[in-house]
Formats: C-alpha cells, sequence, structure tokens
C-alpha cells in the first residue's frame, strides 16, 4: 500500500474526496501490482469543483502513474514522488523546457512526429520546431529517453498541425518561419491577382453574347457621381440608356419585373460595383435613395400592352404615382418616356408637342395611349403642386440591338421574317407611314432632355418617313432575303401616319438624330442574326395580344441569305 503524509491528508482536505489524488485502494494494489501497466481510469462525476481541476488531474495523474512504476517496492511514500517530480521539473526547466513539453498530451505528439522522422528516414536528427522569436531549439533527453522541445516560450496547442522539417533546409529550426513565410508570399500574389481583377472589372464591362463590346467605366468623384434608378432598366430602351450611364461614371440601379425586360441586355454589368438589378414591380411602392429617376416601365408594342390592359394601365398610373412620391419624398429628378401613341390617329402631320390627339379611349390601343396621358397628367401636377423636378420624352419608332424578337414591331418583325426567308407580313394595304429612329439617337435625347433646363414635353424621333411597304421591301432588300411580300387585313385603331415634329428638340435641346435608318438596320440586322443562331426558329408575333415568346416550341434551322451574311460581317 501507499503510504500518505500529512501533507497529503491536508491536501485531501483541501480538494475533498478526488480520486486522482486519492485513488482507492484496490485501484493503487491491482494497477501496480496485479498488472505491468498503469491503473485503470479512475471514475469521476462531473461535479461543480472538481470540473474546474479535471485537465490539472490528468498530467498530474499521468506523472505520479510515471512516477511510482519506477519503484520496485509498493511502499513509497507521495512526498518522495513529488519531490522526484519537482526535480524532474527543475531538470527541464534549467534546460529551457516548460512542464507543458512532458504532458500526456505532448508526449503522444512528440512521439508521432518521431515516428514521422523514422519513416523519413531521419530520425536520429529529431524534431525541431522555431519558437515566434525563432530562437534555436535543442533536444532534452529525459530519464525515459524522450525527445522534448527545448524552449521555454513555446506552448504547444494540440489542436495545431505537426510541422515537419522539409527536405533540402539548411536550418531546420527555421523550417516554421520558412514553410509560414512561402505562405504568405504565395497568398501576397493570389491577393494582388485578386485586388488588380477587381480593380478592372470595376472600369469596364465584361464581354457577353448580346453585348460583345468592352464599355469603359471611369473613375468619378463622388461630388459628380450621381445615382440613378432606371425603371424598365432591362428592356430594349432602358438597358441602353444603362450603358450610357455607366460608361459616364454614374451609379445605375435597374428595377425590371422581366415581363418584356431581359436580364441577358444588363448581364454584362452584373459584376460591376457601381450596378444593381433590384427585381420589383413599379405598381408597389419602393424606398430607395437616387439622384434621378428614368421612368421606363411599361410595355410598348401592341402585343404585349395589349394582353393585360388592366395590368398596363396600372403601371402607367400607379407606377408612375410611386416613382412621383419616391421622387417627391428624396428631391429627385424625373423623367417619364411618354409616347407617340398618346397623338392617336393623328389628323396633324407631322406632329408638334401642342397637338392634342385623336385617340379612342375605348379601342384596344387605350390602356397604353390613356395611360400614357394620365401618366404625362400627373407629372405636371406634381410639378405644380409640390414642387418635383419633372421632364416629359414622347418617342416615336425606335430600333436596335436587343430588341425582343417577338415584340410585334414592324422592324423586328420584317427582320426575323426575312432572315428565315419567311413572308413579311404587313397588315392594311402597306400605305400607312411610320417614322424609325435608332436607339443610340434615342438614348442621347434622353440624356440630353434629363440634364437640360427645359420640362415640357419633347418629342424625340426621326422625321425620316417610310411607308411600311416600301420599309418591308427595304429590308428584304438588305438581308438578300426571299420572302414575299402579304398583306392581312388591317388593325384597330393603326395610326394611318406618324412623323414627329422635332423642332423644341433641336431648339431647347440641341438634338438631332445622327445615324441613319440604313447604319441603323445594318447594325440591327447583325444582332437578330445571332439570335437566331443562338435559339433556333422564331416565330414573329402578329398583332394579336400575347405575352412575351423568345423563341419557337421546337427549334429549326436557321436560313441566312449569303447576302445577308455579307451584310452582317462588313457591319461586325
Amino acid at each position: 500500500m501507499v503510504v500518505l503524509s500529512a501533507r497529503n491528508a491536508a491536501a485531501r482536505r483541501r480538494f475533498g474526496n478526488n480520486p486522482y489524488i486519492n485513488p482507492p485502494p484496490n485501484h493503487v494494489g491491482e494497477g501496480f501490482h496485479g498488472h505491468n501497466g498503469p491503473p485503470p481510469p479512475p471514475r469521476c462525476r462531473f461535479l461543480g469543483q472538481q470540473s474546474a481541476l479535471l485537465l490539472v488531474g490528468i498530467g498530474i495523474g499521468y506523472l505520479v502513474a510515471i512516477n511510482v512504476g519506477d519503484y520496485s517496492s509498493s511502499n513509497v511514500g507521495l512526498d518522495v514522488i513529488v519531490k522526484n517530480l519537482e526535480q524532474r521539473r527543475a531538470a527541464a526547466s534549467a534546460t529551457a523546457t516548460t512542464m507543458e513539453s512532458v504532458g500526456p498530451m505532448n508526449t503522444v505528439s512528440h512521439q508521432h512526429r518521431e515516428a514521422a522522422a523514422h519513416l523519413r528516414g531521419d530520425a536520429s536528427s529529431g524534431v525541431r520546431v522555431a519558437d515566434n522569436h525563432r530562437r534555436t531549439s535543442s533536444d532534452v533527453e529525459l530519464e525515459d529517453g524522450a525527445d522534448v522541445l527545448a524552449n521555454d516560450s513555446i506552448k504547444k496547442d494540440t489542436s495545431m498541425p505537426d510541422i515537419i522539417p522539409v527536405a533540402g533546409k539548411k536550418n531546420s529550426h527555421n523550417t516554421f518561419r520558412d514553410m509560414e513565410g512561402d505562405d504568405d508570399e504565395d497568398l501576397s500574389v493570389a491577393q494582388k491577382r485578386f485586388v488588380e481583377t477587381q480593380k478592372l472589372l470595376s472600369t469596364q464591362s465584361i464581354p457577353t453574347p448580346t453585348n460583345p463590346h468592352v464599355m469603359k467605366t471611369p473613375n468619378l468623384p463622388d461630388s459628380k457621381r450621381k445615382k440613378i434608378l432606371i425603371t424598365g432598366g432591362a428592356g430594349f430602351v432602358g438597358s441602353h440608356l444603362t450603358d450610357k450611364l455607366m460608361m459616364e461614371g454614374h451609379e445605375v440601379i435597374v428595377l425590371d419585373n422581366f415581363f418584356t425586360g431581359q436580364r441577358k441586355n444588363v448581364e454584362h454589368w452584373m459584376h460591376h460595383p457601381r450596378f444593381q438589378l433590384v427585381v420589383h414591380d413599379v405598381t408597389e411602392p419602393i424606398m430607395l435613395e437616387v439622384d434621378e429617376i428614368y421612368h421606363l416601365a411599361c410595355p410598348a408594342s401592341p402585343p404585349h400592352y395589349q394582353y393585360n390592359p388592366v395590368k398596363t394601365i396600372k403601371t402607367s398610373t400607379m407606377g408612375t404615382i410611386n416613382m412621383l412620391g419616391l421622387a417627391y419624398r428624396i428631391k429627385a429628378k424625373i423623367l417619364l418616356t411618354s409616347t407617340s401613341e398618346i397623338y392617336g390617329d393623328p389628323q396633324v402631320h407631322p406632329q408638334p408637342e401642342t397637338y392634342w390627339g385623336n385617340v379612342n379611349t375605348i379601342g384596344p390601343r387605350a390602356c397604353y395611349d390613356e395611360g400614357k396621358r394620365v401618366a404625362e397628367t400627373m407629372m405636371y401636377a406634381y410639378k405644380n403642386n409640390n414642387g418635383v423636378d419633372v421632364r416629359v420624352a414622347r418617342i416615336f419608332n425606335t430600333f436596335g440591338p436587343r430588341m425582343h424578337p417577338n415584340d410585334g414591331r414592324v422592324v423586328s418583325n420584317f427582320v426575323i421574317q426575312s432572315l428565315q426567308d419567311k413572308p413579311l407580313t404587313i397588315y392594311g394595304d402597306g400605305s400607312q407611314t411610320r417614322s424609325f429612329q435608332y436607339i443610340s439617337d434615342l438614348v442621347d435625347g434622353l440624356h440630353a432632355l434629363m440634364n437640360g433646363r427645359y420640362d415640357l414635353p419633347v418629342n424625340l424621333g426621326n422625321p425620316d418617313e417610310y411607308t411600311v411597304k416600301d420599309f418591308a421591301q427595304y429590308i428584304k432588300d438588305i438581308t438578300g432575303s426571299a420572302s414575299e411580300i402579304t398583306f392581312l387585313p388591317a388593325t384597330k385603331d393603326d395610326p394611318t401616319q406618324r412623323k414627329p415634329n422635332i423642332t423644341t428638340a433641336k431648339r431647347e435641346l440641341g438634338w438631332e438624330p445622327k445615324v441613319t435608318v440604313k447604319e441603323g438596320l445594318q447594325k440591327t440586322i447583325a444582332y437578330f442574326a445571332r439570335v437566331l443562331e443562338e435559339a433556333g426558329e422564331i416565330i414573329p408575333t402578329g398583332q394579336e395580344a400575347s405575352k412575351p415568346k423568345p423563341k419557337a416550341a421546337d427549334s429549326a434551322t436557321v436560313k441566312v441569305s449569303p447576302e445577308a451574311k455579307l451584310t452582317i460581317a462588313d457591319d461586325e
């Protein structure tokens, strides 16, 4: 049996009946006389005071077991064991070895490292680790022959992985520092590349199939950079307006519900830190902080806005009220894109801004025509009563890349039909006239209107007028298509003539179209050829009300004539 001294009795009173300090006699007899190994694990209930001393008890119990095993006699005093432990501790301290170095977990960890060294054929060299002060470590051999780290500043964390010397290193004690330096160097290179990539992406767009060209974005100072909201910004006109504002260095927020808008129209900006896309319907209020609002949201082609007339009216009325309320609260300037449709089937030609129009209030186009007329009325009500800074643009027929292939408009239908050698369909006898402007001219006009001082309605269109029949033949000739021109019954309330008077735009904005119809058509045809190649067959939308449908149910091979391909290649 083990004889306990008076000092150990005091320890019992101080720590209670702790099995780590006062093991039961049967454990001592069985552990040290009946077997060659250490005693079986003591049984302990994790109570209040004992749980706080659990880790300390593990270490002390392990050391007691080692020292008791060194004596052949079972009648050994605990004070002798403690004295022996103190001597060993002093010897380790003299060689800069901490007590933690001979703990049970560290001993096991060291044995793992030693085994790894044996596997490498480098067992004789020992395993060394550099401390935080880059001091040279030395091996200390204890009585049991185990090697420990000779460094009083290291606090070994068993959760850290073992550091193994790298072959070819001259100074093994600097292995950890060298490896850490290599990681830092690699991380630094990766960080630099990441930062450089982010800087590059923050100065330009990325090429996409819809927009393969790279557009640069300058870095404006905060005092000059504006935060601009574009409702319907993922649509045909809105996406091009987004491009212009981004290329000026402003911050742009696009708001769209994707009824006719398409994500691919703005995906070349999705990575940019100054661009934000919000999926939202303008008929619901939204809280934002912006400097300017371009309110474009509303389906603009007859098949689309006639699909749900009530929704079209709500978009033009409730949507405009919501945007005007936002502009009033945050004191932002707001521009409404109205339409030449407010003139109805005009009896004055060309149409000036002073013409009040000829609209059938109960016809199939009324949901769009009257909705925009009410929207204009609300714009000036907010201006006169609440002091909101407003702008109104009356847009005439516009065409260009990113038009929805199924919007049912004259340009998109004729181009899609001619590229597929399908009949070019004309509703009526083709004598009705239209004026067509290219998208870049319209965007320039909207930008000039927003940044100018003139706040009354302004016509934005190209006075270059064509009959629909002549225009169909013109597109057929450019594409070299084998399509035939066919005539279908005329639609109700279709305007017989449409041509803008742009005197006000010239005088007040210094604006007029710059791109000819031929130049614009070549770029538009090239765009639709790429869309057809990607989507397959596209069935153009007729005059009946319908949802936007980008492609046919079953794809087919697209037939593009050699002349059309040549024209597209020359344009690109």
